[in-house]
């Protein structure tokens, strides 16, 4: 029963993964949800609505002008007692519909009338999903706090192969535990996270970097996404999976990560910028790969761009997270970053402690703010350390 007193609406548009539906609606009952299904018209071309009134033990509403007992139109009474409301599955029509405010059937009017998080399943040919339009629509969505279970890459209904295939019930289901039983107090608020390593060349084969895995920044964008974030994650150099209900954009050079954040700054409520950008480059840039000659090789470095010191600067309503990896004398350099880079909290580590290196699953941090002060952290894996630096974030806002 870990959905017990929960109430769902559950939106099923006319996919032919509509099936996956029912599977879903039987499994949140058995979690112990209130489920309310609101079907499109199409929808029931489908799928008997009946099928849905009985797993779900709740009448199905079909119609906007659907009238009850209730002085109150069903479609409100539904949105104001919803927890979530979850489209499964999502079809081109429907998310171009949502992400332009359009409301010309039951399910449509729900989805602008709800005051809950909204979980997005999409289904569909990988030629409509790769579409720009239907990828602006999704953007759109992202960036006003709808989460979206990820389409699967495999064999589609149309003949097709290619992503666009409605992910798996118990993927859904997760998605839709983590955003009912986690604290939604980011919902409404755009995160912007830097995470992972630059590289800076010297020619194109060898480049400059560090050994920054990009687990921490990772953790934090995936932790704020379940708080109800709309996250956008500018990744450096990494090996690992990007998380769920995350825009992402990827990039080489520390340049490269300047230009993105500065460019995405402005429609930010929260940047926390756990990269691990490199501070030099070389002057000098080769088109051809280096010989090797001499027993030495001389390299002339020069600056690259300070990201968290330039926001410091422009910053008017935005929270700014700073990171400081250090070495020798933890807090005193910290305090010095914090002020000179004007940052609201900084996370300082000591890269030499044991359990808070690069690369790890654990780290070993203190966070230090502006009003001087200073919590030392014990030893916790990278998503708890998220979730204490999300709680202060939540405190400060």
């Amino acid at each position: 029963m870990e959905l017990k007193d929960k109430t769902i609406l559950l939106g099923v548009t006319g996919g032919i993964a509509i099936h996956k539906s029912l599977d879903y609606t039987s499994q949140l009952v058995k979690w112990g949800a209130s489920v309310h299904v609101v079907m499109t018209q199409n929808a029931t071309r489908l799928i008997n609505p009946l099928q849905f009134q009985v797993l779900s033990r709740n009448p199905v509403l079909l119609d906007l002008f659907d009238t009850r007992e209730d002085w109150k139109p069903p479609h409100i009474d539904l949105a104001d007692r919803a927890e979530l409301l979850s489209i499964v599955p999502a079809t081109a029509n429907f998310i171009g519909k949502m992400a332009n405010g359009i409301a010309d059937d039951a399910l449509t009017t729900v989805a602008v009338s709800v005051h809950c998080p909204i979980l997005v399943a999409p289904a569909m040919n990988g030629h409509m999903l790769q579409n720009p339009y239907v990828q602006n629509n999704i953007s759109t969505l992202r960036k006003n706090g709808v989460k979206f279970v990820e389409s699967e890459t495999g064999d589609l209904a149309c003949g097709y192969q290619g992503e666009g295939r409605l992910s798996s019930v118990d993927v859904i289901l997760e998605h839709t535990k983590a955003i009912l039983t986690q604290p939604q107090d980011l919902l409404g608020k755009n995160v912007l996270v830097t995470a992972g390593a630059t590289r800076e060349y010297l020619d194109p084969v060898r480049y400059i970097t560090n050994g920054s895995s990009g687990k921490m920044g990772y953790a934090i964008a995936e932790v704020a996404a379940s708080r109800g974030a709309s996250v956008q994650l500018v990744s450096g150099y990494t090996t690992i999976s990007p998380p769920p209900g995350v825009e992402i954009m990827n990039v080489d050079t520390t340049q490269e990560m300047h230009d993105a954040v500065v460019d995405l700054f402005d429609d930010s409520d929260i940047v926390v910028m756990s990269a691990a950008p490199v501070d030099y480059r070389p002057k000098d840039y080769s088109p051809h790969k280096l010989k090797k000659t001499d027993d030495t090789l001389t390299l002339e470095l020069q600056k690259t761009p300070d990201t968290a010191y330039t926001l410091g600067k422009v910053k008017t309503t935005q929270l700014t997270v700073c990171f400081a990896a250090e070495t020798e004398d933890v807090l005193e350099n910290a305090k010095e970053k914090l002020i000179r880079k004007n940052c609201d909290l900084i996370v300082a580590n000591d890269l030499l402690a044991e359990g808070a290196g690069f690369a790890g699953d654990t780290n070993i941090v203190s966070l230090l703010d502006r009003d001087g002060r200073c919590d030392q952290l014990p030893l916790l894996t990278k998503r708890e350390v998220a979730h204490v630096i999300l709680d202060r974030i939540v405190k400060m806002l």
